[in-house]
């Protein structure tokens, strides 16, 4: 049996809420008229404590609006979606447009200031080495929310050479429930056990609801984003293995 890895990037690989935080900021500065200069400390402090909530890029931005307009933690943490698309409707803003200007917004960034925008990502301790590895025994993929140039470049700066197919994207518009059952289809489920790792318990649900992925190995990856009450429900699902980052590097 061939295994083949699907990971996430954010949360699993990568540590970006800082970047996250401040690029959010930016894209919102092009919105809002009262947001300029650099993002306030305490702003990126509150983003990076709330940043388990945020599925997809463009969410950031509307997370970073709810800082700035002082909506309080616990309220955001209870109605999250119900305040994304609030903003979405005051403002009369769409996905789309949300998503085009974070991208634009990071691409901006990268072309005037590339060593700033780098040094706010941190990949977590022995990480890249067990990709390393990982890609020496069989096929790695990266399933994630985030645009697919921004992992590339961030893979190559530290010198992974990481296959540009093989990475999943928001570019490519596909749920990620999708992209395993593509994987799937590719290296056969008689031939190939497929172990995915994410750090968003949801996701990793919404898989165990699929009968058609059933064979798919799922584990919840509690070292990144994850909030501890997420672990102990993961850990009450039988589906689910629970990995701290010391299982992970053996894998």
């Amino acid at each position: 049996m061939t295994d083949v890895v699907a990971l996430d990037f954010d949360g699993v690989l990568c540590d970006s809420a800082r970047e996250t935080g401040a690029s959010a900021w930016r894209a919102g500065c092009s919105l809002w008229k009262a947001w300029e200069g650099d993002v306030p400390r305490a702003f990126i402090d509150r983003f990076v404590e709330l940043r388990p909530l945020i599925e997809t890029g463009f969410q950031t931005i509307l997370l970073m609006k709810m800082i700035a307009d002082g909506v309080g933690t616990t309220d955001i943490k209870a109605r999250f979606g119900e305040c994304c698309q609030a903003i979405i409707d005051e403002e009369e803003l769409t996905r789309e447009e949300l998503v085009g200007l974070f991208g634009r917004t990071r691409d901006r960034w990268i072309e005037t200031c590339p060593e700033e925008w780098l040094e706010l990502h941190r990949f977590y301790p022995g990480v890249i080495e067990a990709l390393r590895e990982s890609m020496r025994k069989g096929p790695v993929y990266i399933v994630t929310t985030k645009q697919e140039r921004f992992v590339s470049l961030l893979l190559d700066a530290v010198g992974v050479a990481f296959p540009s197919d093989h990475i999943y994207g928001l570019d490519r518009g596909m749920k990620k429930e999708e992209v395993l059952r593509l994987l799937l289809a590719e290296h056969g489920a008689r031939s190939s056990r497929i172990h995915f790792v994410e750090d968003r318990l949801d996701t990793l649900i919404r898989v165990t609801t699929c009968r058609d992925l059933a064979a798919v190995s799922l584990y919840f990856a509690e070292w990144g984003y994850a909030r501890p009450e997420d672990s102990r429900e993961a850990r009450a699902c039988s589906r689910i293995t629970v990995w701290g980052l010391g299982d992970f590097l053996v894998l």
